[in-house]
């Protein structure tokens, strides 16, 4: 019998993993009914991306099955409640541990006010700052904190599109 041991980069999706679905936890405190119970399902599904690290082997993109359908689905909750602050991406912080590929920014939200367009490329501006330090995260310690600055910046557009619209 073969035993599993997961590779260095699978323990720091993991905790990746694991750091969102506090985030996700955490907000439940702060926000409507609707917007809480998307947020709990949103961190059982990171709980599976986590549990999927360490004990499934991974695919040939080193990306576990479950795990993969767990971002998905979880990209999904992220698209139906905009409120909740976790952008449609979210998977790609969980999987750079492994794959290194470019994070991605979003673009602007754009809305009628300029102001409001300003503030939203100052938030974008701040993100692509904080996926070039993520991406240089010197240890994955450095790479979960800056995991809690990318997510309150994504927060904070969320808050920003949703006076958008009013």
């Amino acid at each position: 019998m073969t035993v599993f041991e997961p590779t260095e980069q699978a323990r720091a999706a993991a905790a990746r993993a694991a750091v969102l679905a506090g985030i996700a936890r955490r907000r439940t405190l702060f926000t409507s009914a609707w917007n809480g119970r998307a947020l709990l399902v949103l961190a059982d599904l990171l709980d599976t991306v986590a549990l999927s690290f360490y004990e499934e082997v991974p695919a040939a993109d080193g990306i576990p099955t479950d795990a993969d359908l767990a971002l998905a689905a979880a990209e999904v909750v992220a698209m139906q409640t905009p409120g909740i602050g976790f952008p449609v991406q979210l998977g790609q912080y969980v999987t750079h541990a492994v794959t290194r590929r470019p994070l991605t920014v979003p673009a602007p939200v754009g809305s009628n006010g300029g102001e409001r367009t300003a503030d939203d490329a100052r938030l974008v501006s701040a993100l692509e700052t904080l996926h070039g330090h993520l991406a240089a995260a010197p240890t994955e310690d450095v790479a979960q904190a800056l995991l809690e600055a990318v997510l309150a910046v994504h927060g904070k557009r969320a808050d920003l599109a949703q006076l958008a619209r009013g």
